[in-house]
């Protein structure tokens, strides 16, 4: 069985999300800045930090109430890898916008299904995650996705302005 999460934004700034399950809050994640990977998760539990560190080497820290838990590699080329202190690893699988976010475990299984908002939904998103998740790594998988699947667009989005500054200024080298 699986247990559906849903989310929707809090305030128009479009950077405060809640996160239910059968209309019941459950958490809450702020994204500090616009353009960072740097947000908190805050539950009943406890208080998850997203830390991003390093401008090459692509790391966020994953602290919970000042302890650290894990972090989030991102990779220039390449998918997200999320590993906790536990030993879990799971890979951030996503299509080429990062849209149809999705945790897969090392051996390939879909844990944490992320199904974004629309017109439709009415603004709430949904995450789909198994019954069998352990609360903590739940919170953990739901909060670290936003955060992932944020930073990679944001990765796509200097890519292609890169990608685009280059292609001007060769063609500016050309026509001269």
């Amino acid at each position: 069985m699986m247990s559906t999460i849903t989310w929707k934004n809090a305030d128009l700034s479009g950077r405060r999300f809640l996160f239910e399950i059968e209309n019941q809050e459950i958490g809450t994640l702020t994204l500090l800045t616009e353009l960072s990977s740097n947000a908190n998760f805050s539950t009943t539990h406890g208080n998850l930090q997203f830390k991003r560190v390093g401008f090459w080497y692509n790391k966020i820290l994953l602290k919970k109430n000042d302890v650290l838990i894990g972090e989030i590699v991102n990779r220039i080329l390449g998918p997200a890898f999320l590993k906790l202190k536990g030993g879990n690893q799971y890979r951030l699988s996503s299509n080429l916008f990062g849209r149809n976010l999705k945790w897969l475990n090392m051996s390939g299984q879909p844990i944490a299904e992320y199904f974004y908002a629309t017109m439709k939904s009415r603004g709430k998103g949904f995450i789909h995650t198994p019954d069998s998740l352990p609360l903590e790594e739940m919170e953990i998988l739901m909060s670290s996705g936003f955060v992932a699947g944020r930073f990679n667009a944001y990765r796509l989005s200097i890519f292609f302005l890169l990608l685009c500054s280059a292609l001007f200024m060769i063609s500016k080298a050309f026509l001269n």
